[in-house]
């Protein structure tokens, strides 16, 4: 496969995503033998002989960036326009694809703006990564660059031949329909991705949320210390039907002010059992909705980042959010769901995850003699941990300075890159799916408590 990297980073060769780039043509290129990178400097946001040869020629297109104010650098949000302007028979048949190395909160902003303007000039988008800058010097942050790009290429593959993907190990895909009463679309799309699922070798499982009897949380606050809720009806055997041994959940659902109506709330709400800490559990999710007659494209944008925040906190790989037109769209979907599946691709826990997981711990802080449980799981990942400040750090006051400073920060990736003998071990995904969720929290509060006393 043909790779065509376009560098729009303004540090160039002295950018940090350039080093994860640098590590997948090592993998795949020397290693492996599977393709052939072409690495372009763009950052000059137009678009010339070298860079229009490159894209040409490509099986894959790679935008290589920095995330700049929450958004794409200046030069390549001008690329973009460029390209789609004036290049669009260019780019038009072209899988492509963003990655940026900031992993920081604002990154869903430039990543959500990339993947509207693919889908806006009808090209062949490909779900993006935002990693985090130190994450790749480690052997988990190398092996999720490894796995995305696996998916990535796979898909470009797929976009080729179209072909039904199968799974490669045994796997259970539970389909959840939100909606209030029964919509047509909804039940028909339904069925479509379970016959898809079905034949690509999955099992399949439907649960149908408003035939469950489950009442509103009150807000008593009674499960914060012990996990126990007070109400006895269909919500943890419906939490357990949907989590348990499953491995990719799907969303059937009527846009309704931005989310998918009282009849989910209610479900979600209910998760607050389970304390801030959320799911830990590597779930692949998309959502499918039809918009009701309220809705608006606005609505779209904003249930997206509701989908982040929200997946963000229960460490899940979220795929796509997708609007319910024809069976082809479905069908595209379920396929990148089952080649996400079969790349061993890492839970991403949406680009808000460190936000979410920041504050979500400073309210565990505050009330740890009410949640335990939260308090616990948060200081076991090390959010209460100190970081002691870098001697290294010194005031810039020249671009001399700049340029050194920039190299020496290259200095641990270019060491790391130098002694990557192998491939990235691919750790076991999905190892606690068969073990109930609800039983595990209440089984940490319970050891917390034998502790304290």
């Amino acid at each position: 496969m043909k790779i065509c990297v376009l560098n729009c980073s303004p540090k160039g060769n002295l950018s940090i995503t350039m080093q994860a780039v640098l590590y997948l043509q090592k993998w795949f290129q020397e290693m492996l033998n599977y393709d052939e990178f072409n690495i372009v400097p763009a950052f000059s946001g137009t678009v010339d002989e070298k860079i229009e040869c490159a894209v040409k020629n490509a099986d894959l297109i790679v935008m290589s960036g920095a995330v700049f104010h929450f958004d794409v650098h200046s030069s390549m949000g001008k690329l973009l326009d460029v390209l789609s302007d004036e290049y669009h028979d260019l780019i038009k048949d072209k899988p492509i694809t963003f990655i940026s190395t900031s992993g920081m909160v604002g990154d869903t902003l430039a990543h959500n703006r990339f993947e509207i303007w693919a889908k806006r000039n009808n090209l062949m988008y490909i779900n993006s990564l935002s990693l985090e800058s130190s994450a790749i010097l480690s052997p988990v942050g190398r092996e999720e660059l490894f796995c995305w790009f696996k998916y990535v290429r796979a898909v470009a593959e797929y976009y080729h031949d179209r072909n039904m993907p199968e799974i490669k190990t045994q796997g259970h895909v539970v389909l959840l329909d939100t909606c209030e009463t029964e919509n047509s679309k909804i039940t028909s799309a339904l069925e479509t991705a379970k016959k898809r699922f079905e034949k690509s070798g999955f099992t399949v499982s439907s649960i149908i949320l408003r035939d469950k009897d489950i009442r509103c949380c009150t807000g008593c606050q009674s499960c914060f210390s012990n996990r126990n809720c007070i109400f006895n009806d269909d919500w943890e055997e419906t939490f357990e039907d949907l989590y348990l041994d499953t491995d990719m959940i799907v969303y059937f659902g009527e846009l309704h002010y931005s989310t998918l109506g009282s009849c989910y709330k209610t479900f979600l709400e209910r998760h607050a059992s389970l304390g801030r800490s959320g799911i830990e559990d590597e779930v692949i999710k998309s959502y499918f909705f039809v918009l009701d007659a309220k809705a608006d494209r606005e609505d779209i944008t904003e249930f997206k980042i509701h989908c982040e925040v929200f997946d963000g906190l229960n460490c899940s790989y979220l795929s796509d959010i997708c609007e319910i037109g024809d069976n082809d769209n479905i069908i595209e979907l379920c396929d990148k769901m089952t080649i996400a599946y079969n790349s061993d691709i890492m839970s991403q826990n949406g680009f808000l995850k460190n936000g979410i997981r920041s504050g979500f711990a400073a309210v565990a802080a505050n009330v740890r003699n009410r949640c335990p449980g939260d308090y616990n799981y948060f200081k076991e990942i090390g959010c209460y941990d100190e970081i002691p400040p870098s001697p290294y750090v010194q005031w810039i006051d020249n671009a001399d300075e700049a340029k050194k400073d920039r190299e020496a920060r290259m200095i641990p990736y270019k060491i790391t890159l130098m002694h990557l003998e192998g491939l990235p071990e691919i750790t076991e995904r999905r190892k606690n799916k068969g073990v109930s969720v609800i039983e595990r929290q209440k089984a940490a509060v319970q050891l917390f408590e034998l502790k304290r006393s």
